[in-house]
């Protein structure tokens, strides 16, 4: 080896210890860390949707009873932006008063859209859906 590298890399090795060492620092989203003239900030990914972005429910009845003035089953539909998704009862059993199957709504921040749960193929006799859907749903899409 070349004796002129090998006294670089010992007076590296002498003068830079720092630069030797290996630090490893994590940062939750906002926090600081400051090391003489570095400072680093941790914003979050740019153009990303906050963790915090929540779609908004509304309940609505869906199905009333007239006798009792009560609400058998409420509906939720839910609201980000321009888009709404509906969760509601596909299948009801008007003889025993209830939802045998209700479609689902799923959001996902990062693409701002839903995906919606439905059933196709509902088997009657067993009170059972066997065949399901799923839809995207975004705004202006």
């Amino acid at each position: 080896m070349n004796p002129r590298l090998m006294i670089l890399l010992a007076v590296l090795l002498v003068f830079l210890p720092g630069a030797v060492e290996a630090r490893e620092i994590r940062l939750n989203k906002g926090e600081v860390f400051r090391d003489r003239d570095l400072t680093v900030i941790c914003e979050g990914a740019p153009g990303t949707v906050s963790d915090l972005v929540q779609p908004i429910a509304v309940r609505e009845c869906q199905y009333w009873d007239d006798f009792s003035k009560k609400c058998l089953f409420e509906k939720t539909i839910h609201s980000y932006g321009e888009v709404e998704c509906v969760e509601e009862c596909q299948y009801w059993d008007s003889f025993s008063n209830t939802c045998d199957y209700t479609s689902k709504c799923t959001f996902y921040p990062q693409q701002e859209a839903f995906v919606l749960k439905t059933c196709t193929e509902f088997d009657d006799h067993n009170r059972k859906c066997l065949k399901t859907r799923e839809e995207k749903i975004r705004a202006g899409r």
